[in-house]
């Protein structure tokens, strides 16, 4: 048998990697084996994973609500189902059983975007179906570097909608100024031609401001957006005139409502309007506006919601009949193979230096195990201790070119009171910390050198709503602010100060937020499917001991009879 590698190579979806990127691929691959009759995936159930069909047959049927099979197909060797999934999880159309004894290489979702990402351009170099690849275009994988840092994506989040206030917006704005510009300008050469400088200079001056003036609208317009993407709805709106960003971000299983409006003859005329999004957050409305066919942001949620329901269903699909399963120790359907050619796992985490270990105190984002550690941005500490650098330059200066012994001991003295100020409130800006863990959001003040902590926190499952914020020059030109953390009690909102790029910030506590929500889905419904199965359980055995009566309901013939007796009465 070929190695995994080369057979990931012989797929046409593959063909076109090279070497290292097979091998890289291969470790993010995992093989099973299964025997005849074994279920591999179920129809309705989640789908998540792409299937290569290594050894073996397989048969897939599509059943309607009757039990009849509507579609089958066939997968040998080979063969693979469906690329789609590797880009956005669906649902199972069908039951896929095995015909025969065989193997299959599953490709999570889950690894394999992570996996794009980490190697840029290789998305180009797949055969995808054409389905999958309109899906592979809204990945991180296909957005340029610049995009995704801005947008700040989770790995597994796909854009679905993107759109700007329509131009029409800013040519109106920018129509005065623009007229201006040109007429100007024109006006300015003409005196300067015709020998008259005096005047063509000021004229030249209001031009150059008008031009600033059209340049300030545009960009202004520019860093204005909309998003909705398989997770959140986004509103990010930049406020040249205030230096300032808010980045307004709502879960999509929040929405309540969604209105189109258009209230006026031109904007029917010229489909634009805006999109009213009533939410469940505390956030309240989220408007679209001014934007080309509003419609699409109706029908985009809609498809999300659809597609969410369709999802929870399958996974609650899927958990009961492991849940039955369990509780009947039924064996799996089939076993994961182990992989010789799998890179050994690091046992003993590697030991970190002395400056390692430093910068790491200091750094504004670590992540270690379940809890992720942000630091305000160093530019809050240097704007709070810049005199005190320079004064302690000047100061040990001083000391070394004191013509006195006794004025370079005072300045000594006072150099050394400098630094421990410098210290102290260095070290004060270390120790104030914001942490996100797999259940709380939690705001840490701790005074220097153990001399006082103040905590605050707030589980991810009463969070409501984030916002981040970038509210001025420098914190827009240097990417800091602050992210608002929204919760079920108002006094209990967190406010994460002053951190460095706000926006993955929110990204982050999000991301941990949604799986929160899961792990606590699972956990409130697992006693709740023990019951379940131990009920089935018990159903099975009063069948098997003839407890039940065999029939609940008559049979056709014994109506056909109680109507032939009713004619003749």
């Amino acid at each position: 048998m070929v190695s995994k590698v080369e057979f990931l190579g012989q797929l046409p979806i593959f063909s076109q990697l090279y070497p290292d990127e097979l091998e890289a691929l291969a470790q993010i691959t995992d093989e099973y084996e299964f025997e005849k009759g074994a279920a591999v995936a179920y129809q309705r159930d989640v789908a998540d994973k792409f299937y290569i069909v290594r050894g073996g047959r397989l048969v897939a049927r599509q059943l309607d609500d009757r039990g009849m099979v509507q579609d089958r197909k066939f997968y040998l060797p080979g063969d693979y189902f469906k690329d789609i999934w590797l880009f956005t999880p669906m649902t199972h159309e069908m039951t896929v059983n095995a015909a025969a004894p065989g193997r299959v290489l599953v490709i999570e979702q889950k690894k394999f975007l992570p996996f794009l990402v980490e190697n840029p351009g290789l998305l180009e170099a797949l055969d995808l179906s054409e389905e999958a690849r309109d899906e592979a275009e809204r990945t991180q994988a296909a957005l340029p570097g610049r995009a995704v840092r801005r947008l700040n994506l989770l790995t597994d989040e796909t854009v679905e909608y993107y759109e700007r206030r329509t131009a029409l917006l800013l040519a109106v704005e920018v129509i005065v100024p623009v007229i201006l510009w040109l007429g100007l300008t024109v006006l300015a050469f003409d005196l300067w031609l015709s020998g008259q400088p005096v005047v063509a200079v000021p004229v030249g001056i209001f031009a150059v401001l008008s031009f600033l003036v059209c340049l300030f609208l545009y960009v202004d317009w520019a860093n204005d957006y909309f998003m909705i993407t398989n997770k959140h709805l986004v509103h990010n709106e930049y406020d040249l005139r205030r230096f300032q960003v808010r980045i307004n971000k709502v879960p999509i299983d929040q929405v309540q409502s969604v209105e189109i409006l258009r209230p006026s003859l031109l904007q029917n005329l010229l489909n634009v309007g805006s999109a009213r999004i009533t939410t469940a957050s505390r956030a309240g409305i989220l408007l679209f506006d001014f934007i080309n066919e509003p419609r699409v942001v109706e029908e985009t949620i809609n498809r999300l919601r659809q597609r969410v329901i369709a999802m929870d269903a399958g996974r609650v699909q899927a958990v009961m009949r492991a849940s039955i399963e369990e509780h009947f120790e039924a064996p799996p359907a089939f076993e994961k193979v182990k992989d010789p050619d799998a890179l050994p796992e690091a046992r003993l985490k590697p030991q970190l230096s002395l400056s390692e270990r430093f910068f790491r105190s200091i750094a504004s984002r670590v992540e270690e195990g379940n809890v992720i550690t942000y630091r305000k941005h160093m530019i809050t500490v240097f704007i709070q201790t810049w005199w005190q650098i320079i004064l302690g330059n000047l100061l040990l200066f001083g000391v070394i070119w004191a013509p006195e012994v006794w004025l370079a001991a005072v300045l000594f003295v006072l150099g050394a009171v400098d630094l421990g100020v410098f210290i102290w409130r260095f070290e004060d800006w270390r120790n104030d910390t914001f942490q996100v863990t797999d259940r709380y959001v939690i705001d840490i003040d701790r005074q220097p050198f153990g001399f006082g902590e103040s905590r605050k926190q707030a589980e991810l499952g009463n969070v409501q709503n984030i916002s981040a914020d970038r509210p001025g020059l420098l914190n827009t030109l240097l990417n800091f602010g602050n992210v608002h953390i929204e919760t079920a009690g108002a006094s209990a909102d967190i406010i994460f100060e002053q951190v460095a790029n706000p926006s993955r910030v929110q990204s982050d506590v999000f991301q941990r937020r949604e799986q929160f929500a899961q792990s606590q889905r699972f956990r409130e419904g697992h006693q709740r499917r023990k019951e379940y199965a131990v009920f089935i359980d018990a159903y099975q055995q009063a069948i098997e001991q003839n407890r039940l009566p065999e029939r609940r309901t008559p049979l056709p013939d014994e109506f056909e009879e109680f109507e032939a007796a009713d004619d003749e009465g």
